[in-house]
């Protein structure tokens, strides 16, 4: 019995082991796609911003990394609106949205360009509510109903590296999977201390996301 209970335990350290190594493959190869498209500066209609946690009224170290690598990109790319997502959660004073959009403010991002989503409280609300901005957007500009050019509309991710695959996941169950869409991501940087916290959470988390949600429906009506 003992020899057993030893067996199964190796044989369920094996399999995490397999699973962990796997998932950061997946995290991996969905970064490098990613920089490389941002290294050859394609052009985006929309960036997105997804929220993190703040600490009173101030981004954590995770969310400023965010708002880091999108003003860069913003910067370099004047013409390109930005959303900036996340509410209110618990022990926060200040919306997440609201967070970024005065971190965005503060590095020269100017006030008509930034779209403020405050509203969601997580990261599926955090693209449900942003495409219902861009729809109301585009249908107002008889982008999405009378496109003659069929052109998409480009969409840029900005999460830190180790969020980026289970988000552009979440994203295309959401509603950015169809023919009107075409998605990236921009990888920011996660803070040193952080790193093992984050890649293990988001090891469960996208096991989570693959065994209970991905076969949910989550798109906007």
């Amino acid at each position: 019995m003992k020899n057993m209970i030893i067996t199964l335990i190796k044989i369920s350290i094996i399999i995490f082991i397999f699973l962990f190594c796997f998932i950061q493959y997946l995290i991996m190869k969905e970064y490098i796609t990613d920089r490389k498209a941002v290294n050859e500066n394609k052009k985006v209609d929309y960036v997105i911003i997804l929220g993190a946690r703040v600490k009173g009224e101030n981004p954590t170290k995770s969310l400023m990394e965010r708002i880091k690598a999108a003003t860069e990109y913003l910067k370099k790319n004047p013409e390109v609106k930005v959303i900036a997502t996340g509410g209110q959660g618990k022990n926060e004073n200040v919306a997440e949205g609201l967070a970024i959009k005065r971190e965005l403010l503060k590095n020269g991002i100017s006030e008509d360009r930034i779209i403020l989503e405050d509203k969601s409280k997580n990261t599926v609300e955090n693209f449900r509510f942003s495409l219902e901005k861009i729809k109301n957007i585009e249908n107002s500009k008889n982008i999405l109903n009378n496109n003659e050019k069929n052109q998409k509309i480009k969409i840029l991710i900005v999460t830190n590296d180790y969020h980026i695959f289970r988000s552009k996941n979440i994203a295309r169950k959401v509603g950015f999977d169809n023919e009107n869409y075409e998605i990236y991501g921009l990888p920011a940087k996660t803070p040193l201390i952080s790193i093992p916290k984050s890649y293990f959470r988001e090891f469960l988390s996208n096991v989570n996301y693959f065994i209970f949600q991905s076969g949910n429906q989550l798109k906007v009506k």
